[in-house]
């Protein structure tokens, strides 16, 4: 299987094949545990203002999402995966905004699928992907703000490019790596200490999320 992690953001309008979206703190999280927990439409928006629009044209949607880690305060609840995966968000329809994890799926619209990956569902994942042949895959670490590397994006393309070539790597080995980085620190400064528990097991979830437009961006569960 061709296996590459793509660094940076430009040129994404022309990526081809599968491409894994990865927004470990917390994007990807957030919208695995709104679908395991029965949302039933994730609408992804790049723009903060273009997401206050869309609730304000479609209501009864749920504005979800951050800036910065924090919620903003006319949101209905932030992007935590400990939050989403609490009940209150099943069968609902909610729109998510995020710095990074929300920012690349609107340039993707020439990939043949597009996915949410994570630690949480790194098994799951893998196994999906596998079911496509020989379609080449693409690992998207976001990074921080969608601006510059984050090591926990890094570390989770890493993880998942090893996983699908045979050659996986010790989560033992990698689990330490993301307590101590930066992004985890964050974290705790907000006082996210649940959130990052749920990012950094492994294995946890067995929901694939994949991205469909028509027109706006929307996850829902692989299949």
């Amino acid at each position: 299987m061709q296996v590459e992690i793509i660094s940076g953001l430009r040129n994404l309008e022309s990526l081809p094949g599968l491409v894994v979206v990865l927004d470990i703190f917390r994007a990807s999280n957030t919208i695995i545990a709104l679908l395991a927990h029965g949302a039933a439409e994730v609408v992804l928006i790049s723009d903060l203002e273009e997401a206050r629009r869309l609730r304000a044209r479609r209501p009864g949607r749920l504005l979800l999402g951050e800036r910065q880690g924090i919620t903003p305060p006319d949101f209905d609840g932030g992007n935590s995966p400990v939050e989403a995966g609490a009940g209150a968000f099943a069968g609902r329809r909610v729109i998510l905004t995020t710095s990074a994890g929300t920012q690349a799926v609107g340039r993707l619209r020439r990939a043949a699928r597009v996915f949410f990956g994570s630690f949480a569902n790194a098994a799951a994942l893998c196994r999906a992907l596998k079911t496509f042949g020989q379609e080449p895959v693409y690992l998207l670490p976001m990074g921080l703000e969608a601006r510059e590397p984050a090591l926990e994006d890094e570390l989770a393309a890493r993880y998942l490019a090893g996983l699908l070539q045979g050659r996986p790597l010790d989560f033992k080995e990698i689990r330490p790596q993301l307590l101590a980085c930066d992004g985890a620190d964050r974290l705790r400064s907000l006082n996210q200490h649940a959130d990052l528990e749920f990012c950094t097991t492994l294995d946890s979830q067995q929901t694939v999320p994949v991205v469909d437009y028509d027109p706006l961006p929307h996850a829902r569960p692989l299949a």
